[in-house]
């Protein structure tokens, strides 16, 4: 494990692996600033030329890496760009947490009101397929570009499943109890790894676990050599299945 750059007085989080395994593209926030401060920057994995490229939250790569989808909070909006940050449009009037499906002409996002939809970029139309439940921030695209976790605030890592044409879906709770929140898949679509408390009524700090998607019934394991004491949160896989970036904080007093 080794840390990427960071600075005092910020924290970091909602790190993206670009489709080629180069770059990661993650949140930054003022800490104790309003969501408005928050700004989205991109940096190579290896900790090298880091910039940002304007303000947004949960930045999302296209599957040909030349651009970045995100949401901002004011105004609240889901927007697209290239990966400089230029060239920016708002294609959604509404809060997110998008992610750009392995399909590349679809987005799907969380609903402010409850529920999922699909963007079709092609058309430029937003079709809600999932309807009468909650989404949390975090969702997560399988490899096969049909399946979705997510988080319902009410205690409950979901699975929802899509139809081909994408314009319908159904869901299933994978996991049950507690405080969930971002999720990512493997590359082989195998296992899902998410931020878990499994007591919400305990103070306890957030840690990883890892599911097999083919086996729900197993329980979550905790995923190994991370510090128990520390808040591991917001995963997300590399491409070739051999790194997860997340966000460290380190005691609760520092983020990295």
């Amino acid at each position: 494990m080794h840390p990427l750059p960071s600075e005092p007085g910020k924290t970091y989080g909602s790190p993206d692996w670009s489709p080629d395994g180069e770059w990661l593209a993650y949140d930054v926030s003022l800490i104790n600033h309003d969501l408005n401060s928050t700004r989205i920057e991109v940096i190579r994995a290896n900790g090298e030329d880091r910039r940002e490229i304007g303000p947004g939250a949960m930045p999302s790569w296209s599957p040909d890496g030349k651009q970045i989808v995100a949401h901002t909070y004011s105004p609240s909006g889901i927007v697209v760009m290239d990966v400089e940050g230029g060239g920016r449009e708002t294609i959604m009037e509404h809060w997110g947490s998008p992610r750009w499906s392995p399909v590349g002409n679809r987005i799907v996002t969380a609903n402010s009101g409850g529920g999922l939809s699909v963007f079709n970029l092609a058309a430029g139309t937003e079709f809600v397929v999932l309807r009468n439940v909650y989404v949390y921030q975090g969702l997560s695209i399988a490899p096969d570009a049909l399946q979705v976790c997510f988080a319902d605030p009410n205690g409950a890592l979901m699975l929802a499943t899509l139809d081909a044409e994408a314009k319908r879906a159904t869901a299933k709770t994978l996991v049950d109890g507690g405080y969930f929140s971002h999720s990512s898949w493997s590359p082989d679509g195998k296992q899902i790894i998410f931020t878990w408390k499994p007591d919400a009524s305990k103070d306890d700090p957030e840690q990883l676990y890892l599911l097999d998607v083919d086996d729900p019934a197993k329980p979550p394991q905790k995923m190994k050599g991370l510090d128990s004491a520390d808040d591991n949160a917001d995963p997300d896989w590399s491409p070739d299945g051999k790194q997860i970036a997340f966000s460290l904080k380190k005691g609760r007093s520092t983020a990295e």
